[in-house]
């Protein structure tokens, strides 16, 4: 599937990483239309496996990520409410759901539905001094019902998800660092080479394998998770590429001193150097 018909979203792709930037209007309603984009973006990253491994969202207006679910969709949903949720809930947990790895970086506002599909990402990244989040739905006379509350929730602590939901107020990116909602407050000059650190490193793990880290993560409690632990682990071993690849790290200087001092850098190498 291809995405020429996009409106909303321009998707690029540099080897294994796609990157997503939102551009739709002056404040990057969530709209239809770009409900629909979000969409066939999910379904072509379904299909497009481990040519994809890591995906990076990304706004062209550097003052809005994603302003909020159009209030036209939400007044028309009252018609059959549940049914308008769910299908919002499904949008945003596809996100989560994807073998890949997704990252979200906001350099301007974000509200309501826009910070749903957020925290539905892997992984989330803020300007700082330039990053707003606002939780808006109690201050417009509803309560967030698409993943927000359960997920807000589970990074941030009950009180502060209750601070967030019921304040709805702008929290700045210093404070969402503090919170947990993202993983880092980035000053501006310090956006790009960090990211291009981070995505070259997540992109030379193997799709699967990725995968299999999220599955890992996903398990409902610590019991569970410690069996999908094992499986995957088993999984990950039985394709074989492994073993060739831990004795490229020991033939390169690991489990030597001088080659663990600097492991970060022998792994990336290691990486780089990999066999075609």
């Amino acid at each position: 599937m291809g995405l020429d018909s996009l409106t909303t979203l321009t998707v690029t792709q540099d080897g294994p990483v796609a990157r997503v930037l939102i551009d739709h209007g002056e404040i990057n309603l969530m709209d239809a239309a770009m409900m629909g984009d979000l969409w066939r973006l999910v379904k072509w990253l379904r299909a497009a496996g481990d040519h994809v491994r890591v995906v990076v969202l990304e706004s062209a207006n550097p003052e809005f990520f994603i302003a909020h679910v159009d209030l036209a969709l939400l007044q028309a949903s009252a018609t059959d409410p549940e049914a308008a949720v769910g299908s919002f809930q499904d949008l945003v947990g596809a996100f989560r759901a994807l073998d890949q790895v997704t990252i979200g970086v906001v350099a301007g506002r974000v509200a309501g539905g826009g910070m749903e599909l957020l925290v539905n990402l892997d992984l989330r990244f803020a300007v700082a001094g330039r990053a707003v989040f606002n939780q808006v739905e109690t201050g417009i006379g509803v309560i967030p019902a698409g993943s927000g509350p359960q997920h807000l929730h589970r990074l941030l602590g009950r009180g502060r998800a209750l601070e967030v939901i019921l304040g709805h107020d702008d929290l700045d990116a210093e404070r969402a660092e503090r919170y947990g909602l993202v993983n880092r407050a980035l000053d501006a000059g310090d956006v790009a080479p960090f990211l291009d650190r981070l995505v070259a490193r997540v992109a030379s793990v193997p799709l699967a394998d990725i995968a299999a880290v999220k599955a890992t993560l996903a398990a409902s409690d610590v019991a569970a998770g410690l069996a999908v632990e094992r499986s995957e682990f088993a999984r990950v071993l039985g394709r074989g590429a492994a073993s060739a690849k831990m004795q490229r790290f020991l033939d390169a200087g690991g489990q030597t001193p001088d080659g663990e001092r600097r492991l970060a850098e022998l792994v990336a190498d290691l990486h780089a150097t990999e066999p075609a």
